[in-house]
């Protein structure tokens, strides 16, 4: 039982440590060292995991669908993020920052029984995390914080729920067939 404490401790460590390096290294101009730290993170938890598929398609799946909402804060000119080679499509770290999201949702599998605190925790966590990227200058804020509040936290109090639900499912089907 110690060690599943031990083991969520040591996910959210490299978590942050994994996004807070992308970020600064970003802001820096040289996203490659935090973009590398993020994929061993990926693959350190693939390792460990006990659903190497089902997470593996997870992390897969966001990486491809999760930028999708970043392309729409750069369009609608909420956000500019830096290192941002093409300019309708968010930076490759961001990418992995996505991946790195997915290989630690199951830190959040606690909520799959509490849907609306998934909702808040999606709708007033993803805004503040998105200020804090802002503020380690991985992006820069061209709305006011409120309109960050209001579209940021709109989009994931859908989108946390809906990846824990979509992580559970895959891990129950991939499991049984």
């Amino acid at each position: 039982m110690q060690y599943r404490y031990l083991d969520r401790i040591i996910s959210t460590g490299l978590f942050y440590l994994g996004w807070i390096l992308s970020l600064r290294e970003a802001a820096e101009g040289n996203p490659f060292y935090g973009l590398m730290v993020v994929i061993f993170i990926m693959a350190y938890h693939l390792y460990k995991s006990s659903h190497r598929k089902a997470d593996g398609f997870l992390i897969f799946l966001v990486i491809l669908l999760g930028p999708i909402s970043d392309i729409v804060y750069a369009k609608v000119g909420l956000l500019k993020y830096n290192s941002q080679d093409i300019q309708w499509l968010p930076p490759l770290w961001l990418f992995f920052l996505w991946g790195l999201f997915a290989a630690n949702v199951h830190l959040f599998t606690w909520m799959k029984k509490h849907w609306l605190l998934a909702v808040a925790f999606g709708a007033i966590g993803a805004p503040v995390s998105y200020m804090s990227a802002i503020r380690l200058g991985g992006a820069d804020l061209l709305m006011p914080f409120p309109y960050l509040f209001i579209i940021v936290g709109g989009v994931w109090a859908f989108f946390l729920p809906a990846v824990i639900w979509l992580s559970h499912k895959l891990r129950e089907r991939i499991q049984s067939g």
